[in-house]
């Protein structure tokens, strides 16, 4: 394979990975978490958010393997244009690309609750209030409830 040939491939991988992670972000945002039991084309939610990332993996290796291999460009304009000298655009290319990959998501991230505590509320098996009041006072304590309950789920 040329190296003309494998450029080629390697922009058309970007093109398609981008396009499909616009898609599935798109569905996934107007795909509210509550209607996780739905699916779209068939698709359940969590396979389509796990799609979703996969994808986005997929896109930084194509986008990360296109910039390898135009290197030399790189360097180029850079000098040429910037005045900076190779290891002063590794530190750059470093800087304005690698770090922000790994700081984004702590940042964006940081007011979601942690997995421990989305696994116990999704863990809990209380009865709702609304099932209580239901079968009336006389029906006994909460703990009386969990085997109709979890039979009737």
């Amino acid at each position: 394979m040329t190296r003309k040939s494998i450029n080629f491939w390697i922009d058309i991988g970007i093109f398609m990975a981008f396009i499909l992670v616009v898609f599935t972000g798109i569905v996934l945002r107007e795909f509210p978490i509550d209607l996780s039991g739905y699916t779209v084309l068939g698709v359940p939610r969590k396979e389509l958010a796990d799609l979703h990332w996969v994808l986005s993996l997929s896109m930084a290796l194509f986008i990360l393997t296109h910039l390898v291999l135009h290197w030399g460009w790189a360097k180029v304009s850079f000098r040429k244009h910037l005045r900076l000298g190779p290891k002063a655009l590794a530190v750059t290319a470093i800087v304005l690309i690698v770090i922000p990959m790994i700081v984004a998501p702590l940042y964006l991230t940081k007011d979601l609750p942690s997995r421990k505590a989305i696994k116990a509320a999704l863990s809990k098996t209380e009865p709702s209030p609304e099932i209580v009041a239901s079968l009336g006072e006389d029906s006994g304590n909460p703990e009386s409830l969990q085997n109709p309950l979890i039979n009737y789920r």
